[in-house]
């Protein structure tokens, strides 16, 4: 009897090893969705020198008075133009340039960007691949009195298979295995 009890022990030992995972999955993910905005200004100069300009011909046209004083103070003046370009509504450009005498004397860059940075946070918790049941049984006769009573464990192997192991009492003692597959 004891030689039954040990050969069916073995059995559900062989069992749970052909039919479990042996990876680890432990443990949960967690995964958090965020929108964050950054923002990131750049500022840079340059000297007249070091601008690539070129001149564009045109027809000339001849004026009969000339103010030369007037032309020639025009000419040694300094003029700044800026100029706004704005990309969207979190990102825009300055440009600043400073000329005289027909020449860039410097040029300014400035820029508020704004980048915009996706965090994605989930939680994942992984599935219970194995459990373990505890129940009783209980067989009846056709007279409806009761023949047999018992206790009997179920081992539930991923979603592929149950084992189970019963001990009932009666007249006799007796002893079941039951192996059951997924269809």
């Amino acid at each position: 009897m004891i030689k039954n009890i040990v050969i069916a022990i073995l059995l559900v030992v062989v069992a749970l090893f052909l039919f479990s995972d042996p990876s680890y999955n432990g443990g949960s993910v967690t995964i958090v969705r965020d929108t964050v905005y950054q923002q990131k200004t750049f500022t840079k100069y340059k000297k007249g020198n070091d601008i690539h300009s070129y001149t564009i011909l045109t027809d000339s046209v001849q004026i009969s008075v000339h103010d030369t004083i007037r032309i020639l103070s025009d000419y040694s003046r300094k003029y700044a133009y800026s100029d706004t370009i704005q990309i969207d509504t979190n990102n825009v450009v300055y440009i600043q340039d400073t000329i005289s005498q027909n020449r860039i004397l410097g040029r300014g860059f400035s820029a508020k960007l704004s980048e915009k940075t996706i965090i994605e946070t989930r939680t994942i918790t992984p599935k219970v691949k194995n459990a373990l049941y505890l129940g009783v049984l209980a067989d009846l006769r056709q007279d409806k009195s009761l023949d047999n009573l018992g206790v009997g464990l179920i081992y539930k192997v991923k979603n592929k298979a149950l084992i189970g192991l019963n001990l009932k009492t009666g007249e006799s003692v007796k002893y079941g295995v039951g192996f059951y597959l997924k269809l």
